[in-house]
């Protein structure tokens, strides 16, 4: 799966910048070359596995999965995907060196790097949203741990199960850190009835964590 500078949202990566009105041409200018650079430098790299489902719990592992949200996420499904994607580790060397050279740079490649993996991510679960329609059955969203009480620390159990370090080069640190960075792992759930879609607000971001709009109260048009 290559990533296309196309599939890349400007106005988003904008907004994660805290650019909420017009942007200043040199902004602009410097987000469509990151755009360009991210989608160049990208090998994009995914998995899924399906499991039947009991609860929580997924049939045949020896997790559960944790937090109110992620149950009731889940509440109605028989069965789970688990699925993970990464833009690579190029992206990764891409971002460290551009922290050494120039920091206003590196924010910008590292706001064009997490719509990229969204991006990513999008196209993975509407494929698997349509083989599955296919057979009258209907998926949630993907929920990552960290969302809402649903525990990062499960991070760890997903990626296992996943074989993420052999399939697709996705690894964690002591501290649970994904690297590459630009990396994900999520849920989705799958039933026989249509889901309810959450709202597409400041808990399902890419950039939840780093976000000046959403720290200083005025979140972006995505809520």
């Amino acid at each position: 799966m290559e990533l296309t500078a196309s599939q890349l949202n400007e106005r988003e990566i904008l907004r994660y910048l805290g650019c909420s009105g017009e942007p200043p041409e040199e902004l602009l200018r410097a987000v469509r070359e990151g755009i360009a650079l991210i989608a160049e430098t990208a090998r994009p790299r995914q998995i899924w596995r399906l499991f039947d489902l009991e609860g929580a719990h997924p049939v045949g592992t020896s997790v559960t999965f944790q937090g109110e949200d992620i149950r009731r996420h889940l509440q109605g499904c028989d069965q789970v995907i688990l699925m993970a994607a990464t833009l690579g580790p190029d992206v990764e060397t891409l971002l460290l060196r551009a922290e050494v050279r120039d920091m206003a740079q590196a924010l910008v490649l590292d706001c064009c790097a997490s719509a990229g993996v969204e991006a990513v991510c999008d196209r993975l679960e509407g494929r698997l949203r349509a083989e599955w329609r296919e057979k009258d059955r209907y998926l949630t969203d993907r929920f990552s741990p960290g969302y809402g009480d649903f525990p990062i620390g499960q991070q760890p159990e997903l990626c296992r199960l996943l074989d993420t370090q052999r399939r697709i080069g996705l690894s964690l640190t002591s501290s649970g850190i994904m690297v590459p960075r630009k990396s994900v792992t999520a849920v989705l759930g799958i039933a026989d009835t249509p889901r309810h879609r959450r709202s597409q607000g400041c808990l399902g971001c890419a950039m939840y964590d780093n976000c000046a709009m959403r720290k200083g109260g005025t979140p972006c048009g995505g809520q």
